[in-house]
């Protein structure tokens, strides 16, 4: 999700949000049975209800490969990206 989640951040998901009405834009935790855990922001929502995603990084999978995801695999709205606290520089 780099640029607009940094590596090496961390995130805070909210997984009762997933009970409200998902929206295209939104950020989520995805539960992929075949790519593992990803963070994939919302592209749109087809007639049968199955939720496409797409990543924001050009290197990310595409659309088409990563294919459509129902609401059971959504395990979360993604809230806030905490971004890692810089090294400490000696004096």
């Amino acid at each position: 999700m780099f640029p607009r989640i940094p590596q090496h951040s961390f995130v805070l998901v909210a997984h009762w949000l997933t009970f409200k009405k998902l929206k295209p834009s939104e950020t989520v935790l995805i539960n992929h049975p075949e790519h593992g855990l990803l963070i994939k922001t919302i592209a749109f929502i087809d007639k049968n209800h199955l939720i496409w995603c797409k990543g924001e990084n050009s290197s990310s999978i595409s659309i088409e490969k990563l294919g459509p995801v129902s609401k059971k695999q959504i395990l979360g709205r993604v809230i806030k990206v905490f971004l890692k606290p810089s090294a400490i520089l000696a004096p």
